[in-house]
């Protein structure tokens, strides 16, 4: 699957009796589906799509994904990039999916989209349309799921010969067994890329889901584990009621310091008050961790808890932070597995619960859960 990925100020797409739709700043993606594709190569590409750093920060670096501008989606089908023009000169289509095949990947990659928090504007399949951008930058990428490793080479794409996809790695051997004992889908319950990245280093196959919002806020004098466990059995509980088989993950990461939470912060200037404040100091990390199963029949629940000291900063280091963009779509305004890890002095506990998911914590949640009746709940 094949998508072309342009950063733009405005897109709209127009189709004759059909009112036209568009984004202000965002993404416009044209998308193609090849012979041998799936709903895995879909997944994955709506995910490095969302995921994508690609907007500009404060001093014109791309550091900022597509959360933190506040940006929207426009998709549009375009079987015409498997084209093969290197014979003749009228192009061939043997690459792409056939139009059954192609309208339903093209369908599940919307909608995989359309589970994240940003509006998503589309074209119709096989429609003719007029589509219509400002290219900002001009930044344009090229993005095949099977760069990634997995399926055949392809040597030709819209008629440029392209260099075969490099030798995949030896395959990570599947900590599936250690994790957990039963059969049946892992559902991942999350917005956060840092889980993925986690689950991905495992081996474990699983499927993420976003949840829904959030729930209520903290209120001050709550214990922030118990807290950070009753937002991650909301994520989860979200979407045990959707699914109809399996295990769903969720999870919920805080920073508690001197008495207050600090979440992901709202802006930049939030994301300076917090820094400013675990400046120097030692801080805790709470990551809330729930397993339900389907339907949410049983669940069970624990949080973990890192104590974390930061270094001292200055303004100009916190600046120098910011302009990153990655402090704003992370707890407590850091992140421990990026750049913001050159400004942590030390970690007493698990490092991976600061990252956002604890390992070993989760590994004797499956236990519990496995341990217990299929009615039973916590």
């Amino acid at each position: 699957m094949i998508a072309v990925v342009q950063r733009v100020s405005r897109g709209q797409v127009r189709i004759a009796g059909r009112a036209p739709e568009g984004i202000e700043q965002g993404l416009l993606i044209l998308l193609g589906v090849a012979r041998g594709d799936e709903e895995e190569d879909a997944q994955w590409l709506a995910r490095k799509c969302l995921g994508l750093r690609i907007f500009g920060d404060a001093d014109g670096q791309m550091n900022r994904s597509l959360d933190q501008v506040g940006g929207g989606v426009l998709v549009i089908s375009q079987f015409t990039l498997l084209g093969d023009c290197s014979r003749g000169r009228r192009p061939s289509w043997t690459h792409a999916a056939d139009p059954a095949t192609a309208e339903r990947l093209y369908d599940f990659f919307v909608a995989q989209l359309r589970r994240s928090p940003f509006p998503v504007a589309t074209g119709v399949f096989q429609a003719k349309m007029e589509v219509e951008s400002v290219n900002d930058g001009p930044v344009t990428l090229i993005i095949d799921s099977r760069a990634r490793g997995r399926g055949a080479a392809r040597t030709q794409a819209g008629g440029i010969a392209a260099e075969p996809a490099p030798r995949p790695r030896e395959p990570v051997r599947s900590g599936e067994a250690l994790l957990r004992r039963e059969r049946g889908p892992l559902w991942l319950a999350s917005r956060s890329p840092r889980r993925v990245q986690l689950l991905e280093m495992l081996g474990i196959p699983f499927t993420v889901r976003f949840p829904a919002e959030d729930g209520r806020r903290w209120e001050v004098g709550e214990d922030p584990g118990r807290y950070a466990e009753q937002q991650s059995a909301e994520k989860a509980l979200s979407v045990a009621r959707e699914v109809t088989e399996g295990v769903i993950l969720g999870a919920d990461t805080v920073v508690f310091c001197d008495g207050r939470l600090l979440e992901k912060p709202r802006d930049p200037d939030e994301a300076a008050r917090f820094l400013e404040r675990l400046a120097g100091r030692e801080h805790e990390v709470f990551t809330g961790i729930c397993l339900a199963r389907a339907g949410g029949v049983a669940r069970r629940m624990a949080s973990e808890c890192s104590r974390v000291r930061m270094a001292p900063l200055d303004d100009a280091t916190i600046r120098a932070y910011l302009a990153t963009g990655e402090p704003l779509d992370k707890a407590g305004a850091y992140g421990i597995q990026g750049v913001g890890g050159l400004l942590v002095e030390s970690i007493e506990g698990c490092y991976f619960n600061v990252m956002g998911l604890p390992l070993a914590r989760l590994r004797a949640l499956f236990r519990e859960l496995e341990a217990a009746a299929p009615d039973q709940a916590r």
